[in-house]
């Protein structure tokens, strides 16, 4: 196939010969979010959020609570580039990433099937490790938060 003829977003029908999705009108000027079909006028719009897009998944609000304190979650869970910088310059740190031994394991964790289960194993049976993990919270004046609290 020549490369005019490979089918992908970038060959698409060009907006002059695409049609509303809605009303099949010649005009089209945007694309909804959901599905990037395009459309002509805010009355498509309308009608179009109005009715079922397969492409716009159903509300569900205790999946969209789940996300919420996932993503809050995740937010805490993310380190300012501040405490990387304090992170890298941690001696305790350096030192434990220069060792091959250490690196090796370090793999292994990231090719764990679960990492959960691998990192808390390392956490109890590994004192090297278990000290690592300490300094890297030190390094970053990371102190958790008691269940309490």
């Amino acid at each position: 196939l020549a490369q005019s003829q490979l089918p992908c977003c970038c060959h698409a029908v060009p907006p002059a010969m695409a049609k509303c999705f809605v009303c099949s009108a010649a005009q089209v000027k945007y694309r909804f979010p959901c599905c990037r079909e395009r459309y002509c006028s805010l009355p498509c719009y309308r009608a179009h959020a109005a009715g079922q897009c397969p492409a716009r998944p159903e509300p569900d609000t205790q999946a969209a609570k789940r996300k919420r304190v996932d993503d809050e979650e995740q937010d805490e869970a993310l380190i300012s580039e501040i405490r990387l910088c304090a992170l890298r310059g941690h001696v305790g740190v350096r030192t434990a990433m220069q060792s091959e031994a250490f690196q090796d394991v370090l793999i292994a964790l990231d090719e764990a099937h679960d990492r959960r289960h691998a990192l808390e194993t390392l956490l109890e049976k590994d004192k090297y490790f278990a000290k690592f993990a300490e300094n890297c919270m030190e390094a970053i004046d990371y102190f958790p938060r008691s269940r309490n609290e």
